[in-house]
């Protein structure tokens, strides 16, 4: 199991990420849906790296649940999306929580998990290889494309992706 006791850099919306995630990751478990962690909070949970920003929490849980999820959200007048590209954002304010379909986006990805305890609130968290293996996909995905956006994405990746190589198995 790996806890999470420090903070990022940026403290006070990383307080309040972790709160509305707490949320999301309740009406999850009260629909027995067992979303997985992965994106800058599992890097930084792995990494401890205090100099990084957690901006938003990512978790991927079939693209099937997003109906009884986005029902638990309007029933409880909580804002999403459903983007084309196969993702659920659920949204409060300046916070972003988002739900990756794993049909779509995990497909040839390992999904081994491990447990990270953040306060009260267990969630599964791809294990630091599947991780490692997740952004070494992206950034290979992001490298050919030209689009402005896209050569920034690919930049945070790799960032992540060698913060990750250094930490050890």
């Amino acid at each position: 199991m790996v806890t999470l006791h420090h903070f990022p850099k940026n403290k006070d919306k990383f307080t309040r990420l972790i709160e509305f995630f707490q949320e999301v990751l309740d009406i999850c478990d009260e629909l027995n849906i067992a979303p997985v962690l992965n994106g800058s909070l599992a890097v930084f949970a792995y990494t401890g790296n205090q100099e990084m920003n957690v901006n938003d929490v990512d978790l991927s849980c079939s693209e099937m649940d997003f109906p009884r999820i986005m029902n638990a959200l309007e029933a409880r007048g909580i804002e999403y999306k459903l983007m084309e590209w196969h993702v659920l954002q659920v949204l409060k304010d300046d916070l972003k929580v988002e739900l990756d379909s794993v049909e779509y986006w995990y497909k040839d990805l390992p999904t081994d998990c491990v447990t990270l305890q953040v306060d009260n609130h267990k969630v599964n968290m791809l294990t630091l290889s599947s991780l490692k293996e997740l952004y070494r996909q992206g950034m290979k995905d992001r490298a050919v494309k030209t689009d402005v956006n896209e050569k920034i994405k690919y930049e945070a990746l790799k960032l992540k992706f060698e913060a990750l190589e250094k930490v050890k198995d």
